[in-house]
């Protein structure tokens, strides 16, 4: 049923390939949308930040 996978399990370099490439993507998913925001933190009235 599930012989699809005996491929990546017995030939390493495959499943290193395999696991970068899901990474990869995960990470671009996550990351990406920041890129896209205007600001990641959200302005609250009546605060002012910390000096330095």
């Amino acid at each position: 049923m599930w012989k699809k996978h005996s491929k990546l399990e017995r030939h390493s370099l495959l499943l290193v390939l395999g696991i970068l490439l899901v990474v990869s993507v995960g990470g671009l998913v996550e990351i990406a949308p920041l890129f896209f925001l205007e600001s990641t933190i959200e302005k609250v009235r009546g605060m002012r930040p910390y000096t330095p």
